[in-house]
């Protein structure tokens, strides 16, 4: 594996670091889960002597506005406290990356804005890097560019299911998003061997015509907020015979207790299956840690639609840019 952050020499460097800060809250606080992730990253550039480090990242949607709300003030703070800064480097976290609607459409002169006066890049947000903004696929045309110390961890994780899978290959999807998740459902019936749909995302399905006997729509239940028993066992069958299981998005409305069988059921399965299971997504790994089931998976990606995207087309955009950077 090429282009990696531990095998690059950075003593002395001014380094820009794209880290993922885009952070939910709950209760007036923020989950860490994600800051946590990036810290690696500026533990070793630290640990390495380098001179400074700039940190870019985005919360929310902000539309190109500053929303207070959305600022990045308070997350510089939890990094600040989360690490031991020599006074010999300086470290800085700019504010959100969303904030300038450059950003998002893509700009070469952003790009360059951003990456002045540092000499190299490194790019520890695979949760992003499926968009095409500046942050992601620009600033590498600018600057030397690597992968940080998470963004490889992603990489090594999600390798089994990208590289001469065991099969069968099993797919499951909840969620919502129907229409961001349709172009790599039809992808996805290339490259897998069966995918199971539970949410609102079967109950969007059922609607459109399916040919491919490869896609099972589960039935919900008459309210509509859980697959039904039945899709529960039809999943379950698929289940045991699979060698390697992705699963991306809950089954069911599992805030509410009444709508967590669906989603805890296809859990408990996969943690007590030796297959190579794979779990992503925000809203699913909140799932896992509401009903307490987060042993047993071969590996927890921290995204989501970056997670589809890359076992749906074999790539992202951010890993190519990184590829072709000097």
């Amino acid at each position: 594996m090429d282009h990696l952050l531990r095998a690059t020499d950075v003593v002395g460097k001014s380094v820009l670091v794209r880290l993922d800060l885009d952070l939910s809250k709950e209760k007036g606080k923020f989950d860490l889960t994600r800051l946590e992730d990036g810290l690696a990253t500026l533990r070793h550039l630290l640990d390495h002597s380098v001179r400074q480090i700039t940190v870019i990242a985005h919360m929310g949607r902000s539309e190109g506005k500053k929303v207070s709300s959305l600022s990045l003030k308070p997350i510089e703070k939890i990094i600040r406290k989360k690490l031991s800064v020599p006074k010999t480097i300086t470290l800085s976290v700019l504010e959100n990356l969303r904030f300038d609607k450059r950003e998002e459409a893509g700009s070469m002169p952003f790009a360059r804005e951003l990456a002045k006066g540092h000499d190299l890049f490194v790019n520890d947000a695979f949760a992003s890097s499926h968009r095409e903004h500046t942050s992601i696929t620009f600033i590498p045309k600018v600057l030397p560019s690597v992968f940080g110390i998470q963004f490889e961890i992603e990489l090594r994780g999600l390798d089994p299911a990208m590289n001469q899978p065991k099969r069968p290959f099993l797919v499951i999807l909840g969620g919502t998003k129907l229409e961001t998740k349709l172009p790599l459902i039809e992808k996805l019936t290339n490259k897998v061997d069966i995918i199971c749909v539970g949410g609102k995302l079967a109950a969007e399905l059922v609607a459109r015509p399916n040919e491919s006997r490869k896609l099972i729509i589960g039935k919900m239940t008459n309210d509509g907020f859980d697959i039904d028993k039945n899709s529960i066992e039809q999943f379950g069958r698929f289940i045991a015979m699979a060698q390697t299981i992705v699963w991306n998005g809950p089954v069911g409305k599992f805030e509410n207790p009444h709508y967590r069988a669906g989603t805890r059921a296809i859990a408990k399965m996969l943690a007590s299956r030796h297959a190579y299971s794979i779990v992503g997504g925000g809203d699913t790994e909140a799932a896992l840690s509401l009903m307490k089931v987060e042993k047993g998976f071969s590996f927890i990606s921290s995204c989501g639609g970056a997670l589809l995207e890359y076992v749906a087309n074999g790539t992202l955009p951010g890993i190519e840019a990184v590829k072709a950077s000097k």
